[in-house]
């Protein structure tokens, strides 16, 4: 089967969860004898198809038309977010047969509505998708909600997850990197800084660990990536008093690393899909607070594989502590959730699940 991935974000990007999710994603089918390309906007990889963004919007459906013209795909996969690629892809469908399908993988904003023009022209545009899916049941509801959109064949495609064997040495060199003290109770957050609803969750977590601080005075938050939220987030963490206590590393290498040194893995976010970061800690066996957006509490399950908070920084603080205090109840919760990323989310089963859509 001969696959066309099209995406904003893909390799040598800051694509976070989504550049994460397509490029296991693609492995994952290939390993199973698919043919995959990728169209791309952000990113750097000879082997597949960067198209340069232009501000005349026809054009950018050419572009992706005439590259489609030269793959001849039997599937054609968009994600998120750049329309013109699904454009590109039924205009293409009208001169061969082939199967279209969309993914959508974070949420629109509380409150966005959508103008009746443009409302009648996606409703259109994706309803007319052979498959529209969601990377969880909850973000289906919310697009339909907020959005008032109605998709007659849709799915729910969970990504996937695989933990990562991480050496001393490396957790070493990102301690000395970032001067974090052997002692230190670190708190991590990873790609927290790019999205809005993201960043005013890490206000909160920055202001409940200026709580936490009080009692453990060698408590630090690690905060990952390069968003453009970032120094909105460091001035907030200058403002708190506290910026001695946040590390701002900007875009790293691996996750697995900070994830490998971190006592508590803290995703503090007013809106999700179901971030993969979370699926990562789940799979690194790390003990867990999360606040249950988006589809957060289809994985995590308050007190069982993890802990579910309010949006609110004592409860956060509370509940830090709560685990800081209790090693052995943290421990028990990262088995769970490891024990939950093995059995319910990996690659293996989310091509199964596309190669499944793909041949409806």
């Amino acid at each position: 089967m001969r696959v066309v991935i099209t995406t904003v974000y893909w390799k040598g990007s800051p694509g976070g969860g989504i550049k994460t999710f397509l490029t296991n994603l693609a492995r994952e089918l290939q390993k199973r004898g698919s043919k995959v390309d990728v169209i791309f906007r952000e990113g750097d990889d000879p082997e597949n198809y960067k198209i340069e963004d232009s501000s005349i919007l026809p054009l950018n459906i050419l572009k992706a038309f005439f590259t489609l013209m030269k793959l001849k795909p039997q599937v054609i996969h968009s994600h998120g977010g750049m329309y013109y690629y699904l454009i590109a892809g039924h205009i293409y469908r009208a001169f061969h047969r082939v199967r279209l399908v969309y993914t959508f993988h974070t949420e629109p904003p509380a409150g966005q509505t959508l103008s009746p023009l443009r409302k009648k022209f996606l409703q259109i545009l994706l309803g007319s998708c052979d498959c529209v899916t969601f990377v969880s049941k909850t973000l289906e509801s919310k697009v339909e909600e907020i959005w008032g959109l109605q998709f007659k064949n849709s799915a729910v495609t969970y990504a996937g997850v695989e933990p990562v064997m991480v050496q001393e040495a490396e957790v070493q060199e990102f301690q000395d990197r970032f001067n974090l003290s052997n002692d230190s109770k670190v708190l991590l957050a990873l790609g927290l800084t790019a999205l809005s609803y993201k960043a005013e969750g890490l206000k909160l977590l920055i202001s409940a660990v200026k709580k936490v601080s009080l009692r453990y005075p060698n408590v630090v938050l690690v905060a990952t990536r390069k968003g453009k939220c970032l120094d909105e987030l460091k001035e907030y963490a200058r403002a708190e008093g506290i910026e001695d206590r946040v590390v701002f590393t900007g875009d790293i290498d691996s996750p697995y690393v900070p994830l490998a040194l971190c006592d508590i893995y803290t995703h503090i976010s007013l809106g999700e899909g179901l971030p993969i970061a979370l699926l990562e800690a789940m799979a690194m066996g790390k003990p867990i607070i999360a606040t249950p957006v988006g589809g957060i509490p289809e994985a995590i399950k308050d007190g069982y594989n993890g802990v579910l908070v309010k949006a609110d920084a004592d409860e956060i603080a509370a509940k830090i502590i709560y685990l800081l205090e209790r090693e052995e109840v943290a421990r028990e919760l990262g088995e769970r959730a490891r024990e939950t990323a093995r059995e319910t989310f990996s690659w293996d089963k989310a091509a199964g699940r596309f190669l499944e859509i793909y041949g409806r």
